[in-house]
Protein backbone atom coordinates (compact mmCIF):
# COMPACT_ATOMS: atom_id res chain seq x y z
CA UNK A 1 0.00 0.00 0.00
CA UNK A 2 1.45 3.32 -0.88
CA UNK A 3 0.87 6.91 0.07
CA UNK A 4 -0.82 9.22 -2.33
CA UNK A 5 0.24 12.74 -1.43
CA UNK A 6 2.98 15.00 -0.18
CA UNK A 7 3.75 15.29 3.52
CA UNK A 8 4.54 19.03 3.66
CA UNK A 9 3.71 19.73 7.29
CA UNK A 10 4.13 16.31 8.87
CA UNK A 11 7.00 16.33 11.31
CA UNK A 12 6.74 12.54 11.54
CA UNK A 13 6.66 9.97 8.78
CA UNK A 14 3.35 8.31 8.05
CA UNK A 15 2.49 5.74 10.69
CA UNK A 16 3.40 2.32 9.26
CA UNK A 17 2.16 -1.24 9.65
CA UNK A 18 3.77 -2.73 12.73
CA UNK A 19 3.81 0.57 14.65
CA UNK A 20 1.41 1.41 17.44
CA UNK A 21 -1.43 3.80 16.70
CA UNK A 22 -0.49 7.07 18.45
CA UNK A 23 -2.51 7.84 21.56
CA UNK A 24 -4.37 10.89 20.36
CA UNK A 25 -7.75 12.14 21.47
CA UNK A 26 -10.06 14.13 19.24
CA UNK A 27 -13.23 16.03 20.02
CA UNK A 28 -16.47 14.29 19.21
CA UNK A 29 -20.13 14.72 20.06
CA UNK A 30 -19.59 13.24 23.54
CA UNK A 31 -16.32 15.07 24.22
CA UNK A 32 -12.71 13.96 23.62
CA UNK A 33 -12.31 10.36 22.45
CA UNK A 34 -9.25 8.25 21.58
CA UNK A 35 -8.83 6.85 18.07
CA UNK A 36 -8.49 3.34 19.45
CA UNK A 37 -11.40 0.93 19.45
CA UNK A 38 -13.44 -0.01 22.52
CA UNK A 39 -12.30 -3.00 24.56
CA UNK A 40 -10.94 -5.88 22.55
CA UNK A 41 -11.86 -4.63 19.10
CA UNK A 42 -9.84 -3.55 16.13
CA UNK A 43 -10.34 -0.02 14.87
CA UNK A 44 -10.79 1.29 11.34
CA UNK A 45 -9.95 4.99 11.15
CA UNK A 46 -11.25 6.85 8.09
CA UNK A 47 -9.42 10.20 8.06
CA UNK A 48 -11.09 12.58 5.58
CA UNK A 49 -9.50 15.48 3.74
CA UNK A 50 -9.30 18.59 5.95
CA UNK A 51 -11.51 20.58 3.60
CA UNK A 52 -15.05 19.27 3.15
CA UNK A 53 -15.54 17.59 -0.22
CA UNK A 54 -18.30 15.57 -1.84
CA UNK A 55 -16.11 12.53 -2.62
CA UNK A 56 -15.11 12.16 1.05
CA UNK A 57 -18.72 12.51 2.21
CA UNK A 58 -19.82 9.88 -0.33
CA UNK A 59 -17.07 7.51 0.83
CA UNK A 60 -18.11 7.95 4.45
CA UNK A 61 -21.67 7.01 3.46
CA UNK A 62 -20.33 3.87 1.74
CA UNK A 63 -18.36 2.88 4.84
CA UNK A 64 -21.48 3.50 6.97
CA UNK A 65 -23.24 0.92 4.79
CA UNK A 66 -20.74 -1.72 5.96
CA UNK A 67 -20.81 -0.93 9.69
CA UNK A 68 -22.69 -4.12 10.63
CA UNK A 69 -20.25 -6.25 8.64
CA UNK A 70 -17.26 -4.50 10.23
CA UNK A 71 -18.66 -5.00 13.71
CA UNK A 72 -19.34 -8.67 12.94
CA UNK A 73 -15.55 -8.97 12.56
CA UNK A 74 -14.82 -7.11 15.83
CA UNK A 75 -13.84 -3.87 14.12
CA UNK A 76 -15.10 -0.48 15.25
CA UNK A 77 -15.07 2.24 12.60
CA UNK A 78 -14.38 5.85 13.50
CA UNK A 79 -14.19 8.82 11.12
CA UNK A 80 -12.13 11.96 11.48
CA UNK A 81 -13.89 14.79 9.67
CA UNK A 82 -13.10 18.47 9.01
CA UNK A 83 -13.69 20.58 12.10
CA UNK A 84 -16.11 22.72 10.11
CA UNK A 85 -18.41 19.71 9.58
CA UNK A 86 -21.37 19.16 11.84
CA UNK A 87 -21.12 15.98 13.92
CA UNK A 88 -24.38 14.57 12.60
CA UNK A 89 -25.79 11.20 13.48
CA UNK A 90 -23.72 8.35 12.06
CA UNK A 91 -23.53 4.64 12.87
CA UNK A 92 -20.04 5.23 14.30
CA UNK A 93 -18.18 8.06 16.06
CA UNK A 94 -17.33 11.18 14.08
CA UNK A 95 -14.38 13.14 15.48
CA UNK A 96 -13.10 16.58 14.51
CA UNK A 97 -9.81 16.87 12.65
CA UNK A 98 -6.85 18.25 14.56
CA UNK A 99 -3.41 19.40 13.32
CA UNK A 100 -1.64 17.66 16.21
CA UNK A 101 -3.30 14.33 15.44
CA UNK A 102 -2.36 14.71 11.76
CA UNK A 103 1.23 15.39 12.79
CA UNK A 104 1.40 12.37 15.11
CA UNK A 105 -0.08 10.10 12.45
CA UNK A 106 2.09 11.63 9.72
CA UNK A 107 -0.89 12.48 7.51
CA UNK A 108 -0.20 15.45 5.23
CA UNK A 109 -2.39 18.55 5.21
CA UNK A 110 -3.97 17.72 1.88
CA UNK A 111 -4.32 13.99 2.48
CA UNK A 112 -6.99 11.58 3.55
CA UNK A 113 -6.11 8.22 5.08
CA UNK A 114 -7.52 4.84 6.02
CA UNK A 115 -5.86 3.05 8.94
CA UNK A 116 -6.66 -0.38 10.34
CA UNK A 117 -5.24 -1.23 13.76
CA UNK A 118 -5.69 -4.44 15.71
CA UNK A 119 -7.23 -4.78 19.18
CA UNK A 120 -3.90 -3.89 20.79
CA UNK A 121 -3.49 -0.71 18.73
CA UNK A 122 -0.87 -2.06 16.32
CA UNK A 123 -1.32 -0.64 12.83
CA UNK A 124 -1.97 -3.44 10.35
CA UNK A 125 -2.71 -1.50 7.17
CA UNK A 126 -2.47 2.16 6.24
CA UNK A 127 -2.93 4.13 3.04
CA UNK A 128 -3.07 7.84 2.25
CA UNK A 129 -4.85 9.52 -0.62
CA UNK A 130 -4.54 12.84 -2.34
CA UNK A 131 -7.23 14.54 -4.37
CA UNK A 132 -7.63 11.35 -6.42
CA UNK A 133 -9.75 9.82 -3.62
CA UNK A 134 -8.43 6.33 -4.38
CA UNK A 135 -9.94 4.93 -1.18
CA UNK A 136 -10.15 1.16 -0.70
CA UNK A 137 -13.53 -0.28 -1.57
CA UNK A 138 -15.72 -0.83 1.48
CA UNK A 139 -15.81 -4.60 0.77
CA UNK A 140 -12.00 -4.57 0.94
CA UNK A 141 -12.22 -2.95 4.39
CA UNK A 142 -14.61 -5.66 5.54
CA UNK A 143 -12.34 -8.37 4.13
CA UNK A 144 -9.34 -6.89 5.96
CA UNK A 145 -11.37 -6.75 9.19
CA UNK A 146 -12.40 -10.37 8.71
CA UNK A 147 -8.82 -11.54 8.11
CA UNK A 148 -7.64 -9.58 11.13
CA UNK A 149 -10.35 -11.02 13.37
CA UNK A 150 -9.67 -14.59 12.22
CA UNK A 151 -5.86 -14.35 12.26
CA UNK A 152 -3.58 -14.99 15.17
CA UNK A 153 -1.86 -11.86 16.50
CA UNK A 154 1.19 -13.90 17.50
CA UNK A 155 1.56 -15.53 14.09
CA UNK A 156 1.29 -12.26 12.12
CA UNK A 157 -0.85 -13.73 9.39
CA UNK A 158 -0.72 -11.15 6.58
CA UNK A 159 -3.76 -8.98 5.95
CA UNK A 160 -5.58 -8.35 2.71
CA UNK A 161 -4.23 -5.74 0.32
CA UNK A 162 -6.36 -2.66 -0.33
CA UNK A 163 -5.22 -2.29 -3.89
CA UNK A 164 -7.91 -2.84 -6.50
Amino acid sequence: MGGGGQQEHAARALVQAGQMLPRVKLDGAGGPRPLSGPGHQSVLVVYLHPEPCRACADYLDEVAGTVDDLRQWATSPVAVVPSSRELEAAPFPLLHDDDEARRQLGIGRDEAAVILADRWGEVVEVATFGQDHGFPLPRQLVESAKILDLSCGECNVPGAEWRS
